[in-house]
């Protein structure tokens, strides 16, 4: 499996259900490797928009609810795809440079990071988890 599987990116928003609609070839891929085959493309793709409960829109160029073929991929004009690029930058260094120096207990599945480690289904990252108030001292 490829490891832009694994990160199961998801902040691109673009969930492609209607394969005819889908483009042959994909351009203007840069973070993404520009070779993915296009069922992986795709199923990433697939991944952002459950990942963070977004839609094809939020990153490309295109008007909900028009098909596809009518929007432009390619484009760098919203800043929701710019992001994007930056957070898949972060989970990849995250992932293949800090969280390889973490050893799994034995048996363990190694750990790794992925869009909905933080989104958990929602556009904006989730907050940090509560701090959990100290113990009571001995004696009180």
């Amino acid at each position: 499996m490829e490891p832009w599987s694994k990160i199961g990116v998801a902040l691109l928003g673009c969930a492609l259900t209607a394969s005819a609609q889908i483009p042959e070839k994909f351009t203007n891929l840069k973070v993404l490797p520009p070779d993915m085959p296009r069922a992986e493309l795709v199923e990433v793709m697939k991944g952002f928009t459950r990942s963070l409960g977004v839609r094809c829109s939020t990153c490309h160029m295109g008007e909900e609810g028009k098909p596809l073929t009518t929007y432009d991929f390619a484009s760098d004009e919203k800043q929701a795809k710019r992001n994007a690029r930056l957070m898949l930058q972060m989970v990849k260094e995250i992932n293949g440079k800090h969280l390889t120096a973490v050893m799994p207990e034995s048996g363990a599945k190694p750990i790794t990071v992925t869009c909905y480690t933080c989104h958990r289904g929602s556009r904006q990252p989730a907050g940090p988890a509560p701090v959990p108030p100290p113990a009571p001292k001995a004696g009180s």
